[in-house]
């Protein structure tokens, strides 16, 4: 069931993409930004996973899971941490995984 949902593959795949961005940061910051990016995607993954039981509390936890996804994301393009083009990938990233979960909200509400 969950291969067949759009946003848990897309999730999915984002985690896969940003393991070795991660790894790639510096030391002082893959160790407290790194690992609360790491922890906000599984905890947006956990929540897509609970969705199919507890649909609409799951999807507004998700939605702020990805909030905070992007202010990590912005934070660490404006401390110099990824380049403008890595920056942009995930930003595109997160905005698909966003309109797929607004869509699921709306769906659902």
């Amino acid at each position: 069931m969950l291969n067949d949902l759009k946003l848990y593959k897309e999730t999915y795949n984002f985690l896969l993409y940003m393991y070795p961005e991660i790894k790639k940061l510096p030391k002082s910051d893959k160790f407290t930004l790194g690992e609360d990016i790491k922890k906000q995607i599984i905890s947006l993954l956990s929540n897509i996973i609970i969705y199919s039981k507890q649909k609409v509390n799951c999807l507004n936890k998700a939605d702020q899971n990805l909030e905070l996804l992007r202010i990590y994301i912005r934070l660490s393009f404006d401390l110099n941490l990824i380049s403008f083009k890595k920056y942009e990938i995930m930003s595109l990233k997160l905005n698909n995984m966003g309109n797929l979960l607004g869509g699921l909200i709306k769906h659902n509400v």
